[in-house]
C-alpha cells in the first residue's frame, strides 16, 4: 500500500433520515474518525468521496464507489461489510476465474421463451484511477489506449470505435433504444463524480453485427459485451471470452498494462456489486403465464439466485405479464462458468414451473 497522506479537513457525511444505504449503516462516527485523514495516492480519494453518491442520492442501496484500486484496501472496513452483504457471503474466498467457454455444457431447454441473450463483464486498467476518481487527462489517456487495442481486433470481433460526442442525438437514441449504448445521465454515477467532463473521453466500440460491443469510460474503463437474439448462451459466452482474451493480450503488448485484479476481490470495479467475475449474464424472457404477478415471478427468481429487472435496464421495473430481464445476481465466490450454470438452471426451473403450474 502506498504511503497515506493527510487530506483537507472533512466533515462527517450529512446523512438524513431518507438515507438507507448500506454505507450509512457501516460508516459510523467512530469509524469515520479513523479514516477521515486518509486519501489514496493515485486519485486522492477520501472516505467522503467513497460515500458521496450514497449521501447525495437517498435511494442508493449500497452508497459506495471506489476511485481507484487502493480504495478497497485503505477503506476496507467500509467496503468489506458491504461486499459481504451484497454478495451474500460470510467470508470472501480467493477469486477463481474460468473464461474457457468449452467448460459450459448446460443449455436452455425451452428456447421459445427467450428473446435475446447478453453477457458482459466490467474491467478497469491497472495503474489508472477508476471513473469516479480519474482526471480528464487520464480519462483521455485511457480512451486512447483502449481505442488502439479495440481497433486492432480481427475476425468477427473487428469493428469501429465511435466517440460519444461525435454521434448525433438520433444515433444515440437509436442505440440506447436497442440496448447497445449507455444512457446519458445516471443520478448515482453523477453523484459519484463519474460524469465529470461529460461526454469527453467516452464512447462505444462495436462490430458490424452488433454482437460484440465495448463501452469505454462509462462506470468503468471497459464494459465488454456479447449479445444476440435467441437463447444460445454458449455462443454468446464464447464470443465474450474470445473478446476478453484478445483485449487483454493487446493491452499487455501495446501499453504494458493489464486489467486491475485482486487475488481476493477478483476483477476490480468502481462499484463493489461488480467485483469478482464482473460478469452479468441476462436474458430477455417472457414471464410465464403461470405467474400471476410480476412480484410472484421476481420472488421465485430470487429463490433461484436470479435478479429481475425491466427490459430497459438497471433502473427499470418489471411489469405485469411483460418481457423481463433475468440475470445472475452473484458475481463473486464462483467462476464465470458456474454463474452461467446457475442462470441456465434457473431459467429451466422457471420454464418447468410454468409447465407444472
Amino acid at each position: 500500500m502506498a504511503d497515506i497522506q493527510p487530506s483537507k479537513a472533512l466533515q462527517f457525511p450529512a446523512w438524513t433520515n431518507d438515507n438507507h444505504c448500506l454505507a450509512r449503516r457501516v460508516l459510523n462516527c467512530d469509524l469515520w474518525e479513523q479514516l477521515k485523514d486518509f486519501k489514496t495516492s493515485l486519485t486522492s480519494f477520501t472516505i467522503n468521496d467513497v460515500v458521496r453518491s450514497g449521501v447525495a442520492v437517498p435511494t442508493s442501496s449500497n452508497g459506495v464507489y471506489a476511485g481507484d484500486e487502493e480504495c478497497y484496501r485503505l477503506y476496507s472496513q467500509v467496503f468489506e461489510p458491504i461486499i459481504k452483504e451484497y454478495h451474500g457471503m460470510d467470508k470472501i474466498p480467493a477469486h477463481v476465474s474460468n473464461l474457457d467457454s468449452r467448460c459450459l455444457t448446460s443449455v436452455i431447454h425451452n428456447e421459445a421463451s427467450i428473446l435475446s441473450t447478453r453477457c458482459r463483464v466490467v474491467r478497469n486498467l491497472y495503474g489508472y484511477g477508476f471513473p469516479p476518481g480519474m482526471s480528464r487527462e487520464k480519462r483521455l489517456e485511457v480512451e486512447r489506449i483502449l481505442v488502439t487495442a479495440l481497433e486492432s481486433l480481427g475476425g468477427d470481433l473487428s469493428g469501429t470505435y465511435y466517440p460519444y460526442d461525435t454521434m448525433t442525438s438520433s444515433e444515440k437514441q437509436s442505440l440506447i433504444k436497442d440496448g447497445y449504448l449507455f444512457q446519458e445521465s445516471d443520478k448515482y454515477q453523477a453523484a459519484a463524480g463519474i460524469c465529470r467532463d461529460w461526454p469527453e473521453g467516452r464512447g462505444i466500440f462495436y462490430n458490424n453485427a452488433k454482437t460484440f460491443l465495448v463501452w469505454v469510460n462509462e462506470e468503468d474503463h471497459l464494459r465488454i459485451i456479447s449479445m444476440q437474439k435467441g437463447a444460445d448462451v454458449q455462443q454468446v459466452f464464447n464470443r465474450l471470452c474470445r473478446g476478453i482474451h484478445a483485449i487483454d493480450k493487446r493491452l499487455l503488448n501495446n501499453a504494458q498494462t493489464a486489467f486491475a485484479f485482486d487475488k481476493q476481490y477478483g476483477y476490480l470495479s468502481s462499484c463493489p456489486t461488480n467485483l469478482g467475475t464482473g460478469m452479468r449474464t441476462s436474458v430477455h424472457m417472457r414471464v410465464p403465464n403461470a405467474f400471476n404477478t410480476a412480484a410472484e415471478f421476481k420472488s421465485t427468481c430470487g429463490q433461484l439466485g436470479l435478479d429481475v429487472r425491466g427490459k430497459h435496464g438497471e433502473t427499470s421495473e418489471a411489469s405485469e405479464k411483460a418481457v423481463c430481464d433475468v440475470s445472475n445476481r452473484q458475481r463473486m465466490g464462483r467462476t464465470e462458468v458456474e454463474l452461467l450454470k446457475i442462470l441456465i438452471d434457473g431459467i429451466n426451473s422457471l420454464n418447468q414451473y410454468a409447465i407444472s403450474g
